[in-house]
């Protein structure tokens, strides 16, 4: 046993901890890997003009998340290998575990719960609550699922010839862009995801929130092995929202006291894929994925709520202010396109992005839905221990104005954020270093915007038309790769 836990601890040092890759892997031997990052920062985040400010301890402020994760290969013979990785995030501060998904939008995340005035207690008299009660399905579940697997569960097979089968919740493939040629790795306060998800995306305006902008659950993919410095990545993932979830015509009963209609029948479904190049000290690649969802266009209505008295309700009957579910989602699409690249010379490496998500409702053509366009330049420079960081992130949004009245929204054509961070990491080894990043974030509304925010993982004050806000954000840490 003593010499097994040996051989697992050397396997970790000499592996290094890094996340799931967007290349196929090796069949280098047989064994098992235990390996993690642990990671605390001092953050601060302020916003212009407002009382919205926190200062705390977090992890992840350096292009690496807090996780712990156990991984494996076994070679089978004859060129073949299985796999499987299994990678959970945790909180540094409390030790508190990140939540996974389902259905690939935040609804296994967030849950909205009502009770009944009037439905029959089912063990008797009397009835329950005298009002009904509800909460906003934009409440999280943050640190109450316990440690979850939400980076990463996929098994594998692979071969020597033809790449890697993935199987389970892996990386989005337009996602690897992204955090790649990102110099923060789309983490702390420098992540250019703060302009890319922020508060003018429209990853912010879905209701349903697709995750498989980071992470696609229910997914089965392929990845191709070196080609001449070629790589290819191909991905599909199910919704698994059941069928009878469409509008709940007819099917009353079927989110009575449970969360099995997270959303609407076909939420999530995600086909993707990624082709890179990579030749000595030029790097580019290029990625897309397509993410359908039901898009809630009345306000005050939510497909996520769970009836807890018992009796059956109609499709989207009232309760109180909030519908039991949507009644008639308008189906939408998510397409999400970048292309990236990066040439090193020298010390210094530098970097560039360019994306576009564009939102098609089903009220409308892909031509007049909304777009959110977004660059990022970037670079870093070594010397010796210290890495030198610095990046500048800016994202439009974009739509015609028959869009928002056509879905019930809000026009925010105009609205636009940018950002600039300016960072250093300080290698007191080779598994632990101390690391310092300053961001400044500015958000400013469009002509039309309403309910533009300031974020960078803190909500400041809303942002009336033609208005700015800016956010300003400090991590100091240290980090441990185990």
């Amino acid at each position: 046993m003593k010499k097994t836990l040996v051989a697992l601890a050397t396997l970790a040092v000499a592996g290094g901890a890094f996340a799931q890759s967007g290349n196929a892997r090796a069949i280098d031997g047989s064994g098992v890997t235990i390996f993690g990052v642990a990671d605390a920062n001092f953050n601060r985040i302020t916003v212009d003009g407002s009382a919205q400010s926190v200062t705390r301890l977090v992890g992840g402020g350096s292009n690496e998340s807090t996780r712990l994760g156990f991984r494996g290969v076994e070679d089978i013979g004859g060129g073949w290998g299985a796999g499987f990785w299994l990678e959970a995030g945790y909180n540094q501060d409390d030790g508190t575990g990140q939540n996974s998904t389902i259905a690939n939008t935040n609804n296994g995340d967030k849950l909205t719960i009502t009770t009944a005035s009037t439905a029959p207690n089912p063990l008797g008299s009397p009835a329950v609550a005298a009002s009904y009660s509800t909460a906003t399905a934009s409440y999280s579940l943050n640190g109450r699922q316990g440690l979850t697997f939400n980076r990463a569960a996929v098994v594998s097979l692979l071969n020597k010839g033809f790449g890697e089968i993935r199987v389970g919740r892996d990386y989005n493939p337009s996602f690897w862009n992204n955090t790649v040629f990102d110099p923060f790795g789309t983490v702390g306060v420098g992540s250019a995801n703060n302009v890319i998800l922020g508060a003018a995306s429209l990853n912010s305006q879905i209701s349903s929130n697709p995750v498989p902008t980071v992470r696609t659950s229910n997914s089965i993919g392929w990845l191709s092995n070196d080609m001449g410095g070629i790589r290819a990545q191909v991905q599909y993932a199910f919704s698994e929202v059941p069928a009878f979830c469409a509008n709940n015509v007819g099917q009353t009963n079927n989110l009575t006291n449970s969360n099995y209609c997270p959303g609407q029948s076909g939420d999530g479904n995600n086909l993707g894929f990624r082709l890179q190049y990579n030749s000595g000290p030029i790097a580019v690649a290029m990625a897309n994925s397509k993410t359908t969802y039901g898009n809630d266009t009345t306000a005050g209505t939510s497909d996520r709520i769970i009836w807890t008295g018992a009796t059956a309700q109609s499709a989207g009957t009232a309760l109180g202010s909030t519908a039991l579910y949507q009644a008639s989602p308008t189906r939408s699409t998510l397409t999400v396109t970048n292309f990236a690249g990066s040439y090193t010379v020298g010390a210094v490496k530098v970097m560039a992005q360019l994306g576009q998500q564009a939102l098609a409702d089903g009220a409308t053509t892909s031509s007049s839905g909304r777009k959110f366009n977004y660059t990022v330049l970037g670079a870093t420079y070594a010397s010796g221990a210290m890495t030198w960081k610095a990046s500048y992130v800016t994202g439009k949004r974009s739509e015609a104005a028959s869009t928002a009245a056509a879905t019930g929204g809000a026009n925010e054509d105009g609205s636009k954020t940018d950002q600039i961070a300016l960072g250093f990491v300080y290698d007191l080894s080779k598994r632990s270093a101390v690391y310092g990043t300053y961001s400044s974030l500015k958000a400013t509304a469009g002509s039309g915007s309403v309910g533009m925010r300031a974020t960078m993982g803190l909500n400041g004050d809303i942002i009336s038309a033609g208005n700015s806000a800016t956010t300003t954000g400090i991590d100091l840490g240290i980090r441990h790769r185990f």
